[in-house]
């Protein structure tokens, strides 16, 4: 018997993808790189309330968006405007705080140039529509503004699908309330909680109009029933994973006036429409959350509230779960994900450990 349960649990732990999760919880607040033993590889100890994530870059740096101390508009929900780039050993390589007339808030997404996209919010005499920010760190302390996408510049009819509809019903100081931005083939990801709603937009071409949207096909007088309430986290699965092409977010179904209920993850055909693949178990998340299609298939979620991270099979079995006091969401890395300076303990991978010997040595 013991030995059926010691193979039962080996054959579990080897669906499990060989990766390391990064997240932040506590407040004090400190971003932990975990391996799935639940062993500590690293961590960052933050100031400063993140907004979203942090997002670890394949050099060894940690980018965290937080709270900015003196905000540039007051009410903004997941407020940010300052952003931390720490090296492996937690020193501040750059620490920008905006001052310009947008409000940084929820999410951001480091690009492969050097650049990161913000989700932002402008004020044009208290109407509030967001807007899509590309920054250019720059010196210690400082930023460039290189391309800007704003909501303001793309309304228009009920009947037209690429815009958004400039009467439409929603908080005048809270309009969209995008939660999420995601990039991937030059293209833009976004999640819109008020609208039920999300969109892909080019990356710095083409006219700057919505290319797809999906998940409430009453925002433009389209066919079809309301699929998505207060989603957040959608991306694009990238290129070799399993899906590729296909979206997947969190489906929070917070419904307003309904008790709580069941959240969803759901793979979607962009094109097509169609839902490809979901997954629920009586979990349930009220705000952000997210969830991410990993290498091996696997899908990587977070269920925040709870702190709750787990991450599932295409068939549906959980093969890893673990949960900490205020994770709103995380995302797990492949072994190889970091480029370091070669393998240096001779195992055959490069990965995180290499890291931690370089470190270790030139301390």
């Amino acid at each position: 018997m013991r030995f059926s349960l010691i193979l039962l649990i080996g054959l579990i732990y080897a669906d499990v993808f060989d990766g390391y999760t990064l997240y932040t919880s506590g407040n004090p607040y400190t971003t932990y790189l975990i391996d799935n033993d639940l062993n500590v590889i690293n961590q960052w100890d933050n100031e400063c309330q993140p907004a979203s994530m942090g997002y670890l870059q394949p050099d060894s740096t940690l980018i965290y968006p937080c709270k900015q101390n003196d905000v540039v508009l007051e009410g903004v929900a997941a407020s940010g405007g300052r952003i931390i780039q720490y090296d492996w050993n937690g020193n501040i390589l750059w620490d920008w705080s905006c001052d310009w007339e947008y409000q940084l808030h929820h999410d951001i997404q480091p690009t492969a140039v050097g650049t990161i996209l913000v989700l932002a919010m402008e004020d044009i005499d208290g109407f509030r529509p967001d807007v899509v920010l590309e920054i250019q760190p720059i010196g210690f302390s400082n930023a460039n503004l290189v391309w800007t996408w704003k909501v303001s510049e793309h309304m228009g009819e009920l009947n037209n699908p690429y815009t958004f509809y400039e009467d439409a019903d929603y908080n005048q100081m809270d309009w969209n309330h995008f939660n999420a931005v995601s990039l991937n083939n030059e293209e833009i990801s976004l999640s819109s909680r008020n609208w039920n709603e999300v969109y892909v937009i080019a990356w710095n071409w083409g006219s700057g109009d919505i290319l797809h949207r999906w998940g409430n096909p009453q925002n433009y007088d389209g066919d079809g029933e309301q699929i998505l309430f207060a989603q957040h986290g959608v991306n694009q699965i990238p290129n070799g994973y399993p899906g590729a092409g296909n979206y997947i977010l969190f489906n929070n179904m917070n419904i307003p006036g309904e008790q709580e209920g069941n959240s969803i993850v759901m793979e979607f055909d962009m094109d097509s429409g169609d839902v490809v693949w979901t997954f629920e178990n009586g979990f349930y998340g009220a705000k952000q959350s997210g969830a991410f299609r990993l290498p091996n298939g696997n899908t990587f979620v977070t269920v925040a509230g709870d702190g709750g991270m787990f991450e599932v099979t295409h068939d549906g079995m959980v093969v890893w779960e673990h949960s900490e006091e205020g994770v709103v969401r995380a995302q797990k890395y492949s072994m190889d994900y970091l480029n370091v300076l070669g393998d240096i303990n001779g195992d055959g991978t490069i990965n995180v450990i290499d890291v931690v010997l370089v470190v270790n040595y030139i301390l």
